[in-house]
């Protein structure tokens, strides 16, 4: 799949200014390798969903936190992943994504420099999403405020996006069987 460089400049510079990390440099550079080599990918190597590979990936890189492997270069399935998050005591769920509350509270972590993860479960690969820092717009399908994200999704390149609103990751009919967790404890 062909990128055009201006949408991908557009998509870059758009990022960083949301960011507002102080290594916004190396973070930018490393989710644009990771979305040079998904939309590289024009069908799936194997039953690993990309979506995982890019939250574990982007978590780990932005965040020191590596809850997503079971091995070095292993990591989760999105389901596994949203048991994992329900379970363990370092994530707290922020509620479903059918309730404003929930939305702010998710933009709300991730602009305090915290991780947040969207999860969907569902047979036989979910998704997840990752919630960035910046600012919460307007979802005409999901007729509320959404927070910032970046979604890899299974077998559709040319859906993968950095810098957009969370209801591009999810329709409308799967809002309320989303989940938004924030991690408590960085590193």
């Amino acid at each position: 799949m062909k990128v055009n460089r201006r949408t991908f400049l557009v998509l870059q510079s758009s990022f960083a200014l949301r960011c507002g990390w102080a290594s916004a440099t190396d973070w930018e550079h490393d989710v644009t390798d990771m979305l040079n080599q998904f939309l590289s990918c024009q069908t799936p190597i194997d039953d690993r969903s990309p979506c995982n590979y890019f939250l574990a990936r982007a978590v780990k890189k932005v965040y020191s936190v590596d809850d997503f492997f079971l091995a070095p270069d292993k990591p989760m399935s999105a389901n596994a992943i949203a048991a994992f998050v329900a379970a363990d005591q370092k994530w707290t769920s922020l509620g479903s994504c059918d309730k404003q509350l929930s939305l702010d509270q998710a933009q709300g972590y991730a602009n305090l420099k915290k991780p947040v993860v969207a999860v969907y479960v569902a047979q036989p690969h979910g998704h997840v999403a990752l919630i960035l820092p910046g600012s919460a717009s307007k979802s005409q399908t999901w007729g509320m405020q959404v927070p910032n994200s970046a979604s890899f999704p299974l077998d559709a390149p040319q859906k993968a996006y950095v810098a957009g609103p969370l209801s591009k990751a999810f329709g409308p009919d799967k809002k309320t069987q989303v989940t938004l967790y924030g991690r408590n404890f960085v590193p």
